[in-house]
């Protein structure tokens, strides 16, 4: 399955007050099957858990972002449900797992790891009335 989200040069993304602008993405997913021996010697498929997804985000922030506060909003916000939109796609009841922030010429630079207990969502477009 393939989502097109759009190009991500400088691609605007923002989790409360705290706007990244992302310079790489990367999304991961798994489910676990299950299979069963029958009687006559076949294997069918017999459970399917959907195991969610992991989103990793690193981009840019602001020059005038202050690294103390992103730090403390982060801290604040880690294993809070949350929702956001990335492009196309809704990310319902997203998890902040980890995050890594350093300075890249001046310039902070932050890798977000979330967890999605659900798969993500296509943002549904809203009708004029």
């Amino acid at each position: 399955m393939n989502y097109l989200i759009q190009k991500l040069k400088n691609f605007p993304v923002t989790f409360g007050s705290l706007t990244l602008f992302l310079s790489g993405c990367q999304f991961s997913g798994s489910s676990t099957l299950k299979e069963s021996g029958t009687a006559d010697g076949t294997t069918v498929l017999s459970g399917y858990w959907k195991q969610g997804c992991r989103l990793k985000l690193k981009g840019k922030l602001p020059p005038e972002t202050s690294p103390e506060q992103v730090i403390l909003h982060l801290t604040e916000n880690m294993l809070v449900p949350q929702d956001f939109v990335l492009g196309s796609l809704s990310f319902p009841d997203a998890m902040l797992c980890g995050y890594t922030l350093t300075e890249q010429q001046d310039t902070p630079e932050l890798s977000l790891l979330f967890y999605c207990p659900s798969s993500p969502l296509p943002v549904q477009e809203e009708n004029p009335a």
